[in-house]
C-alpha cells in the first residue's frame, strides 16, 4: 500500500471514529494520573482505529495512547483516539482524533479530524497539507505583536508548569493574543492553517503531536525544542511556529 493509500485509509478511519464519538457520551470516566483522564470512549475509539488500520495493513505495527503497542518497527501507526479528552467529557466540541504513520523512524503521514467542526487535516510527506481537501499553509506574519500563540501549560508536571508560569506574562505582553484549545493536535493544525503563528508546550507525547507535526511541516512550518538543547520529537518539549516568529518566542522562553 502506498503512502497516499495509507493516508486515505487514515482519513476514512478517523471519520468513522469521529462519527461514533459524536453519537456517544463519555461514560465511565477514570483518572489515569493527576489532571489526566480517560473515558470508555477513548478505549472504544482506539479499538476501532486499531482494527481498521491493521486489518488493511497487517504488515504494520500500532502504538496507541490507551493500549500502547510497538515502540519501534519498520512501519507504525501512532494514534491518539481522543486528543482533548477533557473537552469531550465536558461537552466541548473541540476534540480530535489524531493518526500518524511512521516509516523507518520518520513521521510521514498526519491525519487530524475534529468531529465537532468537521475539519479533516491531512498531510503526506512531500505532498503538502490540506484541510477538507483544500491546501493550507502557515501565515507570513513575522511581527510578534501581530502573532496569535497557542499554548499548553504542562500542568501534569510541576517543573514544566513552573517554567510555563515564568514565561506566561512576558509572552502575553509581547504577542497579539493567546489561545488554549485543550488539544495539541488541533493547536498544531491551527498553526499549519495560518490561524495562529505558534504553539508551545512541554512534556507531551508522540501520539499528541505526531500527526500535527507532519501537517505543520508540510504546510511550511517548523518545530524546535522549547529550550535549545531539547530535541522536540524525542522530548515532547516543543515550540512549533510558522518559522517567522520562533526566534523571538524562543528568546522569551530562554531569557
Amino acid at each position: 500500500m502506498t503512502l497516499r493509500e495509507k493516508a486515505a485509509l487514515a482519513e476514512r478511519t478517523a471519520r468513522e471514529a469521529g462519527e461514533m464519538l459524536e453519537h456517544h457520551h463519555a461514560h465511565r470516566i477514570m483518572l489515569k494520573s493527576e489532571n489526566d483522564f480517560v473515558t470508555e470512549m477513548d478505549t472504544r475509539s482506539e479499538q476501532l482505529i486499531r482494527e481498521r488500520l491493521l486489518s488493511a495493513c497487517p504488515e504494520d505495527e500500532f502504538f496507541g495512547e490507551e493500549g500502547g503497542g510497538a515502540t519501534r518497527s519498520h512501519g507504525r501507526w501512532v494514534v491518539d483516539p481522543i486528543d482533548g479528552t477533557v473537552n469531550f467529557m465536558r461537552g466541548d466540541r473541540l476534540y480530535t482524533i489524531s493518526i500518524a504513520y511512521e516509516l523507518e523512524g520518520e513521521l510521514v503521514i498526519g491525519c487530524v479530524y475534529c468531529p465537532g467542526t468537521d475539519e479533516l487535516f491531512l498531510a503526506v510527506r512531500g505532498e503538502g497539507a490540506t484541510c477538507n481537501g483544500k491546501p493550507i499553509q502557515v501565515s507570513d506574519i513575522s511581527n510578534l505583536r501581530r502573532a496569535i500563540v497557542h499554548i499548553g501549560f504542562g500542568h501534569r508536571n510541576p517543573e514544566y508548569l513552573a517554567e510555563t508560569e515564568q514565561v506566561l506574562f512576558p509572552l502575553i505582553r509581547a504577542i497579539s493574543d493567546l489561545r488554549r484549545s485543550g488539544s495539541a493536535a488541533y493547536d498544531l493544525c491551527c498553526v499549519a492553517a495560518g490561524r495562529a503563528e505558534a504553539f508551545l508546550e512541554q512534556g507531551i507525547n508522540l501520539y499528541d503531536y505526531g500527526a500535527g507535526y507532519v501537517i505543520l511541516r508540510e504546510a511550511g512550518g517548523s518545530m524546535q525544542g522549547w529550550h535549545p538543547w531539547q530535541e522536540p520529537l524525542s522530548t515532547g518539549c516543543l515550540l512549533a511556529s510558522n518559522g517567522r516568529v520562533n526566534a523571538e518566542i524562543s528568546a522569551i522562553l530562554n531569557p
